[in-house]
């Protein structure tokens, strides 16, 4: 999202992050917002002096993921807090790369926050790629047939509870990506309507 242009350079579909509480707020969010943290709350580089959290002072790599844990725990409440999440709503945060290589032989994780998600930290064992993402997303906003490589992938239903996501299901109020590693702070919106 962050390198379409009519993602990244028209305002009535990128704002800065701080837009986001006002339009959770005020429920004017979109229906599908992308967020991106900056460099120092997406897990992959630590401030020069370290970051203290909950009490404890970090270094290094596990600075980084401090400083990364920080930041959820601000915007995640502030989004399932919203009418918006409430009304059949998802959160999904996602990594865009392993520790030790991006094969398959590495597992990405991905955490998947939503009312209608099968919940009690359910773990998904069958393998998914970012392709059942985006089968995901074609099928709850009813975009059609699949596109490209998600065509033979599984969806996410797996996460949720039966019949939430079957072929035909009605858009959600909001759903909301949290993706770590691109650059920017900030979120992408699609309006309503």
């Amino acid at each position: 999202m962050p390198f379409f242009t009519d993602s990244n350079t028209n305002p009535a579909n990128y704002a800065p992050l701080q837009q986001l509480a006002t339009d959770l707020a005020n429920n004017t969010v979109a229906r599908y917002n992308w967020i991106t943290p900056d460099q120092y709350n997406d897990m992959h580089s630590s401030l020069s002096g370290g970051f203290t959290y909950n009490g404890v002072h970090y270094t290094g790599d596990q600075a980084a993921i401090a400083e990364g844990d920080n930041f959820l725990s601000i915007v995640v409440p502030e989004i399932e807090a919203s009418q918006a999440f409430q009304n059949n709503g998802m959160i999904e945060i996602w990594y865009d790369e392993s520790e030790g290589g991006d094969t398959s032989t590495y597992n990405i994780p991905e955490i998947i926050i939503s009312p209608d998600a099968k919940g009690n930290a359910y773990d998904v064992t069958e393998l998914l790629t970012h392709s059942a993402d985006l089968l995901t997303q074609e099928e709850i906003f009813q975009l059609g047939q699949c596109l490209g490589a998600s065509c033979t992938s599984p969806n996410l239903s797996a996460f949720f509870k039966p019949g939430t996501i079957p072929d035909g299901v009605p858009e959600p109020a909001s759903l909301v990506l949290l993706a770590a590693g691109l650059l920017g702070t900030g979120f992408v919106r699609r309006r309503r309507g």
